[in-house]
Order: structure tokens, then sequence, then C-alpha cells
């Protein structure tokens, strides 16, 4: 039998270094295939802990982005939907009008039209105020899990707002006198306040308004838009502006003109438009600060993006491989594996009687 002249020790280190290019050409392989420089962060060797911090200020940066977009998204539908209530309350306030004055609205034809409009909007407004994103109620303040505003009813039920509001007209009837107007427009108020007035039947609830409320503006709603920074925005159904704008419509939807209760009547309505003046002035004010807050939240978030590009920078010069740094390496691994297979293949050819 003829021996091979290769010694043991050589054809090992062939078979190491052949070993050692296939692994280096897998590897390569998988980098050019993956466009990362490894499947793990272990294989990452000294990087591993940075990339880890980047991934990480990455994730939170991204949660601030995203529960911005949502905020942004409530602050758009709460503009709408103040833009909506304000333009209904200036259609009731010049409908009002004609009830300030005797020329305009004769006390024998009486003021059907003007509670017909201030009955509509309050249904209307009070569905606005009702609204809710993904369950989430926009004006109830940080009660946002249940509808802020009660169902108005009607005259005839009993412990509903609207119920209320009549049984209050009840017992503080109109005279011909701009006192008993005063006294049955601060009547309404009061008790839409949640006061009680004139010892009302069924009055429970007195209000119109059952989600959060504070007075000196803890109610608002509060999102944390980035690392130690909080936005308080919006506005509840019981805010200064909805407020003044819901008592009036509540103040002419119960009241009527006649000749026995025309002064106090022209009292009310005056009351009324001079509250429906104040909402809506203090409803644009409103909307002009959710527009600033908006053009906070979006400064704020495009920083985010910013460095969310940053990170993907450097977490691309970690992780990430050269494409053309690759490929070449790529390309010389191959060879020299092609080479160390041919040179094995020709040892294990190379025989005494050859050599002779």
């Amino acid at each position: 039998m003829v021996a091979s002249i290769g010694t043991f020790a050589q054809n090992e280190i062939l078979r190491r270094r052949s070993q050692e290019a296939q692994l280096e050409l897998n590897t390569l392989q998988a980098q050019v295939s993956s466009g990362r420089k490894a499947e793990t962060f272990s294989a990452l060797g000294e990087g591993a802990r940075y990339s880890l911090n980047l991934r990480q200020s990455k994730q939170s940066t991204q949660a601030f982005i995203n529960t911005n977009l949502t905020t942004d998204i409530r602050m758009q539908q709460m503009q709408a939907t103040l833009e909506r209530i304000k333009e209904i309350a200036n259609d009731v306030k010049i409908s009002a009008f004609a009830g300030v004055s005797s020329a305009s609205t004769p006390a024998a034809q009486g003021n059907f039209t003007i509670r017909t409009t201030a009955r509509g909007a309050i249904a209307e407004i009070s569905q606005l105020l009702n609204s809710q994103i993904d369950g989430f109620y926009l004006f109830a303040g940080r009660r946002t899990d249940a509808p802020p505003m009660i169902d108005p009813g009607g005259i005839g039920e009993p412990g509903t707002p609207l119920g209320n509001a009549a049984a209050v007209s009840a017992t503080l009837p109109l005279a011909n006198d701009q006192t008993s107007g005063d006294a049955l427009y601060d009547g309404i108020v009061t008790h839409l306040d949640g006061g009680t007035v004139g010892g009302v039947a069924g009055a429970d609830p007195a209000r119109y308004y059952d989600g959060e409320h504070s007075a000196d503006g803890g109610s608002l709603l509060v999102a944390r838009i980035d690392s130690n920074t909080d936005i308080s925005y919006g506005t509840t159904g019981r805010d200064d502006g909805v407020a003044k704008i819901m008592q009036a419509l509540y103040a002419l939807s119960v009241t009527e003109l006649g000749p026995a209760s025309e002064a106090g009547y022209r009292q009310v309505a005056l009351r009324a438009v001079a509250d429906l003046e104040a909402g809506c002035n203090r409803i644009v004010e409103e909307i002009g600060d959710l527009g600033g807050k908006q053009t906070q939240l979006k400064d704020v978030t495009t920083r985010q993006q910013d460095f969310i590009t940053t990170l993907d920078l450097q977490l691309g010069a970690i992780e990430d491989v050269d494409m053309s740094e690759a490929l070449s390496k790529l390309g010389a691994a191959q060879t020299q594996l092609e080479a160390s297979y041919r040179m094995i293949a020709l040892m294990r050819e190379l025989s005494i009687t050859k050599y002779l």
C-alpha cells in the first residue's frame, strides 16, 4: 500500500485553518444576509452594554412619542368640540337677543322658539361633552372612564336637570319686574351648581355635570410628554366657559314670556345673553390654550424624533455591518477557503511513488 507523505501535523494544521476559514465565511455570510454584525448581544463583545443602553433610551423615547401622539389627537378632538359648542352658543345668543326687547318678541307671542332652540342646544352640547376616544372621556376631568354629562331629561321628568330647573322656576315665579328675573336666574344657576333651591323634590342629581371638577384647575388632564415634563390641558363640562353657557341655556329653556312676567323674563334673557357671550369668549381662550399646548407638544415630539434618529445612527455603528467591507471580506474568505481545500486535496494525492 502506498502511503501519503503529508505528516499528521501538517494535515491537522491545514484542517484547523480550513475550519477557521469556514467559520469566518459562515459569519460573513450571516452578516451580509442580515446586515448585522451578530445575532446576539453577547456576540457584540464590548459593544453589547452600550447597545443595550441605547436601545433602552430609544424604547423610552418612543413611548413618549406614542403618548404625545395620543395626547395631540385628544387635543384636536377637544378643539373641534369646543368650536362646535361656541357655534351653538352663538346661535342661541342671536335667538335670545329677540327675547331681550319687547319690540322683537311681544309678550303675547311668547318665547316658544327660544325655549325650543335652547333645549336643542342643551341636548347637543351634552352629547358633545360626552365625546370619547377609545373609551377615554375628554371632558370629565381625570375621571375619564365615565360620561360626564347627565341626560338633560325633560321639563316633566323629576330628578333630571331640565326637570329640576323647571321645578326651580315654579318655586321662584317670574313677575313683571327685573328683580324676579334676577332671583330666578340666580336660583337656576345655584341649583345647577349643586345647591338646593326652593326645596325642589327629586333634586338628585341636581347638576347637569357628573364628572370631576376642581375650581383651581386640578381636574385638568395631565400627560407626561418627556422625562420630568408634564403638560396639563383641556377643560370640563363644568369649567367657567361651559358652565356659563349651560346655565344660560337651562334658564332660557324653562322660563316663559307672558304679559304678567314680561319684565322678569326680559331680565332672564338679558342675563342669558351676557353669559352666552362670556362663555363663548372663555371657550375661545380655551381653544387658544389648547393650540399653545399643541405647539409645545409638537416641539417636544420633534426633538424626541431627532434623538431617536441619533440613537439609530449610534446603534448602527455598533450593530450593523459595513456592507462594502463585509462583501470584500466575504470574497477573500471564499478564496482562502477554496485554496485551503485545494491544498488538502493535493497533499492527500501526494505519495512516495509520485515523489520519486
